[in-house]
């Protein structure tokens, strides 16, 4: 019984020992220019070594698919001068990432700068600190903007940066004096209770008032440092009128004096917490920057979160370490992805081939390399197109699969078999393309064939069902008309392999399944219509 049957093709006697080696290597080289072409097209800056990089790998593999007499003798000499194209595109495609990576990375810093700023203006205007019409604030608003139109990405970076500080001591002096006006309020309230309690006029105890009245006013501002302003004036013209009333002689040292706010305000406290404020940002974006890029875990467990309430000095010191590790994680990054992405392409050209064994280990192994070396990538290729240039090296050309084909098709038919082939002029790209059907002399069953991408010949069972028959959906008759047709099929498939010998066509069976294994697959006349017709 037989529900899958994969063989390969070999003739015994070959007019063309070559067979399709070279078109296999010759459809490497050009998938791989035209990959390096749609990469080096897409980069925004094109820097003088990538491009000096991508002229030369173009030039040679231009000049490899010329069929030079010499670089194509032999399969071990195209093999030996494709992996030194190989070796060019490697770096190639290391600098290319590595430009790409510079380029992404220093996007994402400079928004992190950028929302840096932008939070604390927010902050400014949400925390009531300070009126988006402040003279202060619409400065700031505006060197954000003028920054934005600088041309050089580097140059607009450091301009953020060196805002931030200014910002973030802004902020914070402005929160700090915000308890301060509370409590000189608190104060001035008080002496003018008392100055209620003199022995004072109507029209003085009226200007008392009034003053009471300005000072509650002063809340409705949203801006701190307006309410300073305002605070000083007031408080200078509360002492002047305590002084009236107590009889002594005011002068007015507003030009000399610092206000109470001004004096109470800790400098030293507020440039700390400013110049912390940039330490654990760019702290924090080279961590996880570096959690984010070691996707291998090889470093995660050497650096711990950042910790904001650690003195200044220690902070310095984890952000130099923090973008040290970041620079050389960055290094690395280029060529562990070069070799992932060629060892991802290999393993899925391998994981077809029943007969990739060991190399498709090894290359799998590499893959999940915390460290994969170039080295080891170049013994993995070298193996694998050594492997496929000898595999390749027995197939056959266009005309021999025709003749296979035909031959196949006239034996199918003498045995009772239905074969509609369409009127094609390349018979073997039709079977890569799409299965062919060839019906059974069994009613309702039918032999889907197709060649896989080894060029190797897949003979697929399926039961072919069109609905008006309800004995078509009963269970037990199924499996029992399974078991007929697949026995009946596997002997003439052995009978067809022995007709084909006659004609010096060998069938090497690779794989041979019955339906408890590979279950026949059920489908309607309109899905095979639908196939052809799609096909």
């Amino acid at each position: 019984m037989s529900s899958l049957i994969v063989v390969e093709v070999s003739l015994v006697h070959s007019d063309d020992d070559t067979g399709q080696s070279f078109s296999w290597i010759e459809k490497r080289v050009q998938d791989l220019l035209s990959g390096v072409t749609r990469r080096y097209d897409s980069l925004t800056q094109k820097t003088p070594k990538i491009t000096r990089l991508y002229d030369d790998l173009i030039k040679r593999g231009e000049s490899f698919l010329k069929k030079d007499p010499i670089t194509w003798k032999t399969p071990d000499s195209a093999r030996k001068a494709m992996e030194s194209l190989f070796r060019k595109a490697e770096r190639f495609k290391i600098v290319l990432v590595q430009i790409l990576l510079e380029e992404h990375e220093i996007k994402l810093m400079e928004e992190t700068y950028l929302n840096e700023i932008q939070r604390y203006l927010s902050g400014l205007s949400d925390e009531h600190l300070m009126s988006v019409e402040n003279q202060q604030y619409v400065a700031f608003s505006q060197k954000v903007m003028r920054i934005s139109d600088v041309e050089s990405l580097s140059d607009r970076i450091l301009q953020y940066k060196t805002l931030i500080p200014e910002l973030a001591l802004l902020y914070h002096t402005s929160r700090q004096k915000r308890p301060l006006i509370h409590n000189r309020i608190n104060e001035l309230k008080k002496e003018l209770a008392s100055l209620e309690l003199k022995q004072v006029s109507m029209q003085d105890l009226e200007i008392i008032h009034s003053f009471t009245k300005e000072i509650s006013k002063i809340f409705g501002h949203g801006d701190v440092n307006l309410q300073e302003t305002q605070l000083i004036e007031i408080d200078a013209r509360i002492s002047a009128f305590s002084h009236q009333i107590s009889g002594f002689e005011h002068t007015d040292m507003g030009d000399l004096k610092k206000s109470d706010i001004e004096t109470s305000l800790n400098k030293v406290l507020i440039t700390k917490e400013a110049s912390k404020d940039l330490l654990v940002l760019e702290a924090d974006f080279f961590h996880g920057r570096i959690r984010f890029l070691d996707y291998d875990n090889t470093e995660d467990d050497d650096y711990e979160p950042v910790d904001k309430d650690l003195p200044s000095e220690r902070l310095a010191l984890q952000r130099d370490n923090l973008q040290l590790e970041y620079g050389l994680l960055k290094e690395k990054i280029p060529e562990k992805t070069v070799i992932r992405q060629e060892l991802d392409e290999m393993i899925q050209s391998l994981s077809v081939d029943p007969d990739a064994g060991a190399l498709l280990d090894a290359a799998m192994i590499l893959f999940h390399d915390p460290f994969p070396e170039l080295r080891e990538l170049a013994v993995i290729r070298r193996q694998y197109d050594t492997y496929f240039l000898q595999k390749k090296r027995k197939s056959l050309s266009d005309d021999e699969w025709e003749r296979v084909i035909m031959a196949l098709n006239n034996h199918l038919q003498v045995m009772g078999y239905r074969v509609h082939l369409k009127k094609m002029n390349h018979l073997r790209d039709a079977f890569r393309k799409a299965s062919i059907e060839i019906g059974t002399p069994l009613p309702h069953y039918s032999v889907m064939i197709s060649v896989n991408p080894l060029d190797e010949l897949v003979f697929r069972m399926v039961r072919v069902v069109d609905g008006l028959d309800m004995n078509e959906f009963d269970p037990d008759r199924i499996q029992e008309n399974d078991v007929t047709s697949s026995k009946a099929w596997s002997d003439d498939f052995d009978s067809l392999t022995n007709e084909l010998k006659d004609e010096n066509i060998v069938l090497i069976e690779r794989l041979r399944k019955n339906p408890e294994e590979v279950p026949i697959h059920q489908v309607t006349r309109f899905d095979l219509l639908t196939d052809d017709y799609i096909s």
